[in-house]
């Protein structure tokens, strides 16, 4: 609970922000969109295999994910270059979590396969993942 705590006062500290802008985006598939599409469904696979929950891979790489907004939203990229954005886009946390869906999609739906087993260990590959089981 503490972690949503944190990123909503977060967002009511930083709406307040001189420079905080609002990105005049659209849906359509840009380069941006593919990046924020990409990006989540990749570290949501990271944090999985790093022994994490579904729903602690999903806070975190939303909680990421609205992070880089709120940069987007805060830092002008006129000012900042490549650290900063052209404001705060609900496009691209719908990409987000479209990203996020796919890959807890693959991962319910792609059944693992055993590729190697001894005695006491079972090796099983799932995409993007390598599971090892000892007994």
């Amino acid at each position: 609970m503490w972690k949503q705590t944190i990123m909503v006062l977060l967002m009511v500290l930083t709406i307040g922000y001189p420079q905080w802008r609002w990105s005049n985006d659209t849906m359509e598939f840009t380069h941006d969109k593919q990046t924020h599409l990409a990006g989540s469904f990749g570290l949501y696979y990271m944090f999985k295999s790093k022994g994490f929950t579904e729903k602690e891979s999903f806070l975190y790489t939303t909680v990421l994910g609205l992070t880089k907004e709120i940069i987007d939203a805060t830092m002008p990229w006129e000012k900042y270059g490549v650290w900063g954005g052209d404001g705060f886009s609900k496009n691209d946390l719908i990409y987000n979590s479209l990203g996020i869906g796919l890959a807890y999609g693959i991962d319910k739906l792609w059944k693992r396969e055993m590729i190697y087993e001894t005695k006491h260990t079972k090796v099983y590959i799932k995409p993007f993942r390598l599971d090892i089981h000892f007994n």
